[in-house]
């Protein structure tokens, strides 16, 4: 078979610089980890989180390339010259980048669950390095500092592959559990139940025990106002230290766990007496740390061993530096030289960023220790959000409207006809044309509202299944309107709710798009196109009850996409005014059939009856979305919450958090001891 015609000039550079290009690239891509690994906990940028995954899979995969390159390498020489021994000395700084910096140790969950992968690479990794530095000695005079370099990195490897073990959902179900409890010997305590059974014990008459509701003293409607109190460093102190403590509590919650009562409770008394900003900082605490826990290395160092092994790792760095300094390297090639000294530099650097991130952390602050640095410690460590504040927008009518412009239109065409899939354009369109808005105080404090009214009403467990299984029911009972608007949500699945719902509130916003008028109008507005914006672009935080939203949404979409185009409509304000102009004296099922699931129309008439109830519409339908909200919350899957804090968070994972907080969650369990042992498990 004929070779390729590629010059041997080329063949020869390539020869040369293919190791060491991917040595510095592996080593720009540590330092690039290292700054920018963190920041996805706080930006909903995807062009930032595509860098970060193309940098973590690159990074794995050159080390690994790079040492097999050198090994190859000297193999094939077999002749022990010097620059065997400086591939040797590289080798063992790759087992340093396969451990990789402390900000980083999973991009995604799942990677969690490949530690034994991680295993077996750590041994024939940390084998093939020290094969590369056995076929150098012992004429090998860099075999001290290689050898120090080869401790590091092998430390390093084993950090990152613990940590992922500990996060991994075996383990992390296991952290959780409490100590084993075999109770009393139970031929010594059937002995004492014997003799005991004959003796007589006058007991008193049974009394009934009362108890007094726990009932918080909530605001009036038109006293929830914003609360826009900045916070202490004392008082953040305080409220991270309560954010650890349930962090520790009710981590269990991610892998599906129950929680006991007396959890529930304490909790729900707790967080019934907080004010919106309090509340909603403590959860921005709590997924902090779980963020933390599940993609970084501070379980692995925040321990006596991590200390002494970080210590050890820094000394002998700048061990390997000093011996690398005062060596002989005449014999070495001038570049190599300087790539030595910028992979020991880029190593101290790392430490030094490492030890840097390891003193200014939350972890210290919530350490029993009250040392006078604290406060320096909590101005650096406390500065800043800890999630993105924002929520995604887009509306379906927007969407509908998109593929009318010339540019949308002529892309799908030439993708049908390149017999492009559709579902790629549909993900690059949302991409381009979605938007964001802030997470304010407002929307806070109105949330945290209606759910503390909630667990007001949830005295119990049954009371709490109950509140959850609400998706407007609730909202709608507290109007004499009920009976004219029940059918919104009785009639219909939650998937065909909620985009019935997102139609209204569109069509009703259209009319008045004014966001001074009413505080509310704006809530609506903001809430209905989050829940339709994770609809088509995170379905997977609605599957439990999207059902059969993609039947409903591409029914609804081709009806639309139909009016618009029978019209001629391509304003949205016009193709709003047109859909409610409508007449809808029928119910579209009575006079098209059920074969389509389209509630276009529909939608008109829920927007005509949300209109005539005048002033008062929009704190109603605000209420509404709210349930709908909280309900999709609480039935997302818990794993599925989890992996949103390395996203840049999600409105609705914070939902989930407080109302489990609140007692509104369904993974409890409540122990009455009487007569026995009585477990009633609610999940």
């Amino acid at each position: 078979m004929a070779e390729l015609p590629i010059p041997e000039k080329v063949k020869k550079l390539w020869g040369v610089w293919n190791l060491r290009g991917g040595i510095l690239l592996s080593l720009f891509i540590q330092i690039f980890l290292m700054l920018f690994a963190s920041r996805r906990q706080r930006s909903r940028s995807s062009l930032l989180r595509i860098f970060i995954w193309l940098a973590y899979l690159l990074a794995d995969w050159l080390a690994a390339v790079c040492i097999g390159l050198i090994t190859k390498t000297q193999i094939d020489s077999c002749n022990g010259k010097a620059d065997d021994h400086i591939l040797a000395f590289w080798a063992s700084f790759l087992l340093i980048h396969l451990g990789g910096p402390d900000t980083i140790t999973s991009f995604a969950l799942e990677d969690n669950e490949f530690w034994v992968r991680h295993v077996i690479g750590l041994i024939l990794q940390v084998l093939v390095a020290a094969y590369s530095l056995f076929l150098t000695l012992p004429n090998n005079k860099l075999w001290f500092p290689t050898l120090l370099i080869f401790v590091v990195g092998t430390i390093k490897f084993g950090e990152r592959t613990f940590a992922l073990y500990l996060a991994s959902s075996d383990h992390f179900a296991e952290t959780i559990l409490p100590k084993p409890e075999p109770g009393p010997d139970y031929e010594e305590a059937i002995d004492v139940y014997t003799q005991n059974r004959a003796v007589s014990v006058r007991t008193r008459p049974d009394q009934k025990k009362t108890t007094t509701p726990n009932v918080a003293n909530f605001p009036k409607e038109d006293e929830v106002l914003e609360d826009e109190k900045e916070y202490s460093l004392d008082e953040k102190i305080t409220l991270l230290a309560e954010a650890h403590d349930n962090f520790k509590s009710f981590k269990g919650l991610i892998v599906g766990l129950l929680l006991s009562s007396k959890e529930r409770e304490s909790s729900r008394k707790s967080f019934l007496k907080r004010k919106p900003k309090e509340a909603f900082l403590l959860i921005e605490y709590e997924l902090s740390f779980m963020y933390q826990v599940l993609h970084t290395k501070v379980v692995v160092v925040r321990r006596k061993i991590g200390y002494i092994l970080r210590i050890l790792s820094l000394f002998f760095t700048v061990g390997a530096l000093m011996v690398f300094f005062i060596v002989e390297k005449h014999k070495f090639g001038r570049f190599d030289v300087v790539l030595s000294y910028a992979l020991l530099f880029g190593a101290l650097v790392i430490d030094f960023f490492s030890v840097i991130h390891l003193i200014f952390s939350e972890w210290t602050l919530i350490a029993p220790d009250k040392n006078w640095w604290r406060t320096s410690v909590a101005n650096i460590a406390l500065r800043g959000k800890r999630w993105s504040g924002t929520v995604s927008q887009y509306d379906m009518i927007k969407y509908c409207q998109d593929e009318r412009t010339v540019l949308v239109s002529c892309v799908y065409k030439l993708a049908v006809y390149l017999c492009i899939i559709r579902g790629i354009l549909d993900r690059v369109k949302l991409w381009l044309y979605s938007t964001t808005a802030t997470v304010d105080t407002s929307l806070k404090t109105f949330i945290f509202e209606e759910l503390r009214t909630k667990a007001n009403t949830a005295n119990s467990l049954r009371g709490a299944m109950e509140a959850c299984s609400q998706r407007g029911d609730w909202a709608l009972l507290e109007t004499s309107n009920y009976i004219k608007l029940k059918w919104s949500v009785g009639e219909f699945q939650y998937a065909e709710s909620l985009l019935l719902w997102h139609i209204a509130t569109e069509l009703c916003y259209s009319e008045s798009p004014s966001l001074w008028e009413n505080q509310s109008k704006k809530l609506c507005k903001l809430l209905s196109d989050y829940m339709f914006s994770l609809s088509v672009k995170q379905g997977s935080m609605l599957a439990p009850v999207l059902g059969n939203w993609h039947i409903v949404f591409q029914d609804t979409c081709a009806e639309a996409k139909r009016f618009f185009h029978k019209h001629q409509l391509v304003s949205h304000s016009e193709s709003c005014k047109k859909i409610i102009d409508t007449k809808t004296n029928l119910r579209p099922a009575a006079v098209k059939g059920s074969k389509s699931k389209s509630v276009l129309f529909d939608a008109s008439k829920l927007a005509k009856d949300l209109q005539s109830l005048g002033t008062g519409q929009w704190r109603l339908m605000s209420r509404v979305w709210v349930e709908l909200l909280s309900y999709a919350a609480i039935n997302c899957r818990p794993i599925v919450h989890a992996q949103q804090p390395s996203k840049g968070g999600e409105l609705l994972t914070f939902t989930w958090l407080l109302m489990n907080h609140l007692g509104l969650g369904t993974q409890f369990y409540e122990q009455e001891l009487q007569d026995g042992t009585k477990l009633v498990a609610v999940k």
